[in-house]
This record gives C-alpha cells, structure tokens and sequence, in this order.
C-alpha cells in the first residue's frame, strides 16, 4: 500500500493531466469556432456578390439633357433620359403590375472648411400602369394623369421632364457655384413583395442611370432680361404713278351723207397705218376704233327711193 505522500504525488500528477487535457479542448473548441464563424463570412459574401449584380450588370439609363431654368420665381429642372423598357417589365406591367420611376436631384455646393452644404434634395415619382379592358396605358405625377394608347408615347412623357420645380430663389445664394447631380432609376420598393425578390435576382430589373453632374451658379438677378432692341418702322411705300392719259385725239365721227349721195368711205384710223414696229407710240383705244369703223350712220343706210 502506497504512502500518503506517493498517493498526493499521484494526485497531483492527475490533476495536471486533466487540466492540461481541458485547455487542449477549449482551445481545439475556439479554433472550430473561429473557422466556422470565416467560413459563414466567406459564404455570406459570396450570396451577397450573386444576389446583388453589379453596375455592369444593370441596365442602364442614359441622360442626354440637364439643365435649370428660372421660372416665376423658382428654378425648374428640364431633363431628358433615352432607355427601352426590358421585355421582363413590359410582361410585368401588361399583366397588371404598376412600374415607379423616380427622377432625383441634389444640390450641393462644397465647403473646404466643414462638410459640402447640401440644401436642395428632392425627387418626383412617376407611376406607368397598364389597363387592360380599354387597353391604354396611363402615367401618373402628383395630380396629373395622362392615358396613351402606345408604351412607346407613354415612355417618351416620361423620359422628358420639364417644368419640374426643385428649387425656391431663397434656397440658394445668389452668384455661388452648385453641384447639381441628377439621375433616373426605377424604383423597386414600389414593387409587390414577390417581384421585389425576383428583381434582386433578375438582370432586366435593375433599371438605373449614373449620377449625372453639371455645375450651376445662381444668377444675381434673374428677372433681369436683355433688352433687345426694336428697329425703326419703315416708311409707307408710294402708290405706283398712274399712266399718262393718251395725247392722241379722238377720231372724228363722218357726218351722215344727204339722200342721193354715195356712202362715204369709212376712214382708216391711223393706228393700222403706222408701222408695226413703232410700238412705242400712243394707240387709238380700243372702244374708239370699234365705234368709229362700225358707226350707226353707216350700218343704216337710208335708200334714194324713200320719200
């Protein structure tokens, strides 16, 4: 029988093993962990990468317009953006689904010493839906809805935006410089939750445009309108001269022969005696020839046996 010392020696000894043999566990429990926890990250990104496509994916909206007018008072923003509807959202929206495209627009003017100043901030959603009993598709803005009869017109309204207030004067400060970014995108929260989880996984469902810049500077008087200068009105042109009257006296009337005597000639008038090549001379007018050749006194002749 072994002495106590040896038996608290043994002891020991067997306490050792057993706490060494649990830190080998704990630590073989962390490293599973940690590669389990990388491993779930890992996956996570990739589902990530192919659930959500890239901007090369998407089918992207041109802007081939921006620019801000001065109207009443405010600033409008008229813009134009050019894209085909996929075939994916044209099956959608025939079979009964509404498409929101929202246009926004931000103005920021840059700070050197503090974060960029970014007082305008605004969006405008238009609504595309289709019916079918009076097959016309219909557009909607604010209170405003239009029918059409073509997907082609309906897309041509909405890819122009004009009149578009987006700015108040007293929103921005006359003479500064702004950053105005404008961009169009369709708008898939307004989808039905099924299509919203078909969008996320589907190319054609990703319709949007890239930020579009321009710099803008406030004009100090925009009321102002150039004075454009009006021509002196014209002098009223002369009534045409009125031909001189003709210098060339009547002919003169033969007087009626006495009984008995023979008929008189009928006098030529000098206008068929003159050469034909003197056209610039005064002729004899017409009704004035006619009734000197053909005079009553001639046509009726009276008869010498008449009383």
């Amino acid at each position: 029988m072994p002495s106590s010392p040896r038996l608290s020696v043994l002891r020991a000894h067997g306490d050792a093993a057993r706490e060494l043999s649990a830190r080998a566990g704990e630590a073989a429990t962390a490293t599973c962990a940690q590669a389990l926890r990388w491993w779930l990250v890992a996956t996570m990104l990739l589902l990530a990468l192919l659930c959500h496509p890239g901007r090369g994916d998407a089918q992207l909206i041109e802007t081939t317009e921006n620019r801000i007018e001065y109207q009443d008072g405010g600033f409008d923003l008229a813009a134009s953006f050019d894209f085909d509807l996929p075939p994916a959202l044209e099956d959608a929206l025939h079979k009964g689904i509404s498409l929101y495209f929202v246009v926004e627009f931000q103005l920021t003017r840059p700070r050197w010493y503090w974060f960029d100043d970014k007082p305008v901030n605004t969006t405008r959603s238009v609504r595309l839906s289709y019916q079918p009993l009076t097959r016309q598709y219909r557009v909607s803005t604010g209170g405003l809805q239009l029918p059409f009869t073509r997907l082609k017109s309906a897309l041509q309204f909405i890819q122009q935006v004009r009149g578009w207030r987006v700015f108040e004067r007293n929103a921005v400060k006359p003479g500064e410089t702004y950053q105005a970014q404008v961009r169009m995108r369709l708008d898939l929260s307004q989808l039905p939750k099924p299509f919203q989880i078909n969008a996320v996984n589907t190319r054609e469902w990703n319709l949007s445009s890239e930020w579009r810049h321009f710099n803008y500077t406030v004009p100090t008087n925009p009321e102002a309108q150039p004075v454009v200068p009006i021509a002196p009105p014209s002098p009223p042109l002369s009534p045409p001269a009125s031909p001189p009257a003709s210098s060339v006296p009547p002919a003169s009337l033969p007087s009626s022969p006495s009984p008995g005597s023979s008929p008189a000639p009928a006098s030529v008038p000098a206008s068929a005696s003159a050469p034909a090549a003197s056209n610039s001379d005064a002729r004899t007018p017409f009704s004035q020839t006619v009734s000197t050749v053909l005079s009553p006194s001639q046509l009726v002749q009276p008869s010498a046996s008449q009383p």
